[in-house]
């Protein structure tokens, strides 16, 4: 019976273990999916939101720290787009393809207002993902 016993909290510590490190390497991926984020440059971000999104989460940290970065990563994200469709539209109408006083051309004004607006949201969200970060770098003791 012993060693039965003995077997089993083996096994067991073998899987918390396997846990711990598979919860490690969750955290490690998240942080390092958010920096790659930040340090893209505007047109790549799109794609580097796509991967935060991706990343796997497990454990109720990791998942949390990934979902506070990704929403600061989501309204920067749409707010690029809307900045992208209003140049678009600019250019469109400089190059006559676009009349000056179609309902697309008068949207975008209130257009670039919302990009600003999910601009500065996303700017308003980071500290949540910074302070979320730097409790996984704690926590799983990583760079």
């Amino acid at each position: 019976m012993s060693v039965r016993r003995s077997l089993f909290a083996v096994v067991l510590a073998a899987l918390m273990f396997a846990g711990c490190a598979n919860d490690r390497t969750e955290a490690a991926q998240v942080v390092e999916a958010a920096m790659r984020f930040r340090r893209a440059d505007n047109r790549d971000k799109p794609a580097m939101a796509d991967a935060l999104r991706t990343t796997r989460c497990t454990a109720a940290d990791v998942c949390r720290a990934r979902d506070a970065c990704l929403a600061s990563a989501a309204a920067t994200e749409k707010a690029l787009q809307m900045k992208n469709e209003v140049e678009k539209g600019l250019s469109a109408i400089e190059r006559g393809t676009l009349a000056r006083d179609s309902a697309e051309a008068n949207a975008l004004p209130q257009k670039l207002d919302d990009a600003e607006n999910l601009l500065k949201q996303g700017f308003e969200l980071l500290p949540a993902c910074d302070d979320e970060i730097m409790a996984l770098k704690r926590t799983y003791g990583l760079r």
